[in-house]
């Protein structure tokens, strides 16, 4: 797989008195993240610009949260760069069907998704393109590592510019959460740990907004590591997208042989 890295889009200032350039001036005040203080989305025709504007909100919130991962790169797969073994269509018709109980104010019928398989297989280029098609159709999206959030809930671990509140906030209320490596690198989890974990997918799971997480471990291990309210929050009825292969950054000429899938999600 070769991954398309776009050119930037060139586009003209907007007016100060447009609706435009208010949605411009608050996504800049408000640090590319958060449309709270924004006039409420709407269909009115009258004021495509308006639509625009929150499209570029969107975007931004979107390329922000993987500047903060450090996955600025990742931006340039979408799913039709992706191998059958990725799912592509199987993600976007779930992606389609959050979009679309975003629209009607409803609950998802799966809430969550889960990419899983061994280490290697693609599972972070799949659910980042996910979430780019997810901001594409009207999805206020953000990437996030299980283990970045841990570290950013510390005392004085935020990012400069941020709180740890605002970084609850920020992650607990994007239309969609695209949680990687749930649980990376974790042998066992403190009570500390197992709570601000819980309380991040537990709030989602209450408000019914839709989480897509990848993970390289057993749903019986992750269950061990942070307890059942993660694990029941997180993987009840949600949609399995299985992801094995050779380790893709491994060189060729290494040769470890596929990992096997653990039977605990299907």
């Amino acid at each position: 797989m070769t991954a398309t890295i776009e050119a930037p889009v060139t586009r003209g200032p907007a007016a100060v008195g447009s609706d435009l350039g208010w949605v411009m001036r608050g996504l800049r005040d408000r640090n590319l993240d958060d449309p709270t203080n924004l006039p409420p989305e709407n269909d009115d025709a009258a004021h495509p610009e308006l639509d625009e504007g929150y499209a570029e909100v969107r975007r931004q919130a979107w390329l922000n949260s993987l500047r903060l991962a450090d996955h600025s790169h990742y931006n340039g797969w979408t799913l039709d760069q992706l191998d059958d073994e990725q799912h592509p269509g199987r993600l976007k018709n779930w992606v389609t069907a959050a979009a679309l109980a975003k629209r009607k104010k409803v609950r998802p019928k799966a809430l969550n998704g889960i990419a899983y398989g061994n280490t290697g297989s693609g599972k972070t280029t799949a659910i980042v393109a996910a979430g780019r098609y997810a901001v594409e159709s009207g999805l206020r999206t953000r990437y996030l590592k299980h283990t970045h959030y841990l570290q950013w809930l510390r005392p004085n671990g935020a990012p400069a510019g941020y709180t740890d509140k605002e970084i609850v906030k920020l992650f607990t209320e994007c239309d969609l959460l695209v949680l990687d490596e749930v649980c990376g690198e974790m042998d066992n989890a403190t009570d500390w740990v197992r709570e601000k974990s819980a309380d991040l997918v537990d709030a989602r799971y209450a408000a019914g907004r839709p989480t897509l997480c990848s993970t390289n471990l057993s749903s019986t291990r992750i269950g061990q590591i942070m307890g059942s309210r993660f694990l029941s929050r997180l993987a009840g009825g949600a949609s399995r997208f299985e992801i094995i292969g050779e380790d893709r950054r491994m060189p060729v000429s290494w040769g470890d042989e596929p990992g096997a899938s653990d039977p605990g999600w299907g």
